[in-house]
């Protein structure tokens, strides 16, 4: 009976996996579909806003495809009803506290490094250099503060991390141990923005960026720390 159960479980955890991996990586398209979706549906929104208040349509233009990945977050929860990542936001202790600060720093410095090896590859990367960083945008302006920090803080970067921490990194559990978890949710991570930003050096970056992310989540299981480094990335830098 022993030999013909071994084989049944090695089956049963094979399915197992396939299975996670599959929802995982279907969640991920979804996101990419939804995306787009929603770039295309609060263009014009943003487009009467830009109209209305510039300063503020031009930062809202970077954040287009969030809302529709929150979508996709939000109706996996919905459907699933037995788990709710959103249980997992409270507040960052010590530990999550230096992850977000780790997370910021980290990967500008991980950026920097991997840029100067690019063309070694025969690839390029020009970043963002000769624009200002984004806290210095509310610095001159300073009427953007409160609006420009809810939009990073409370809405967008939360979205995105519901989809790809707090669903896509939860689906891979059962499947996968928690270095597995990280690294696939990562490559999902990066993958998706092959089509939302092109290229195999924006998924190079993004998968570094979900590396890190995914690490600090599994870590501390705690959203709110993915969550702030995601957004303290797009404020710093």
């Amino acid at each position: 009976m022993a030999g013909q159960t071994q084989p049944f479980h090695r089956q049963l955890q094979i399915r197992t996996r396939c299975q996670s991996f599959a929802s995982a990586t279907i969640l991920a398209a979804f996101g990419v579909i939804a995306g787009f979706i929603s770039f295309i549906l609060v263009d014009p929104v943003y487009a009467f806003i830009w109209s209305e208040w510039a300063s503020l349509g031009n930062l809202l233009g970077g954040y287009g495809v969030q809302p529709g990945m929150g979508v996709v977050a939000l109706a996996y929860i919905w459907w699933k009803d037995d788990y709710n990542p959103l249980d997992r936001i409270r507040t960052p202790t010590t530990e999550g506290i230096g992850w977000i600060v780790f997370g910021v720093l980290g990967y500008e410095i991980a950026v920097r490094g991997v840029t100067r090896l690019l063309p070694i590859f025969g690839l390029t990367h020009e970043g963002h250099n000769g624009e200002a960083a984004t806290w210095q945008i509310l610095v001159e302006q300073p009427e953007l503060i409160i609006p420009g920090l809810v939009i990073m803080f409370v809405i967008m970067a939360p979205l995105e991390e519901l989809l790809y921490r707090g669903v896509i990194h939860e689906t891979l559990t059962g499947a996968l141990g928690s270095r597995g978890r990280v690294l696939v949710s990562a490559l999902l991570f990066g993958g998706i923005h092959v089509f939302l930003s092109g290229g195999f050096v924006s998924l190079l970056f993004t998968s570094i960026f979900g590396l890190i992310l995914g690490a600090a989540y599994e870590r501390t299981e705690n959203l709110a720390v993915p969550i702030l480094t995601h957004a303290g990335f797009w404020l710093v830098f």
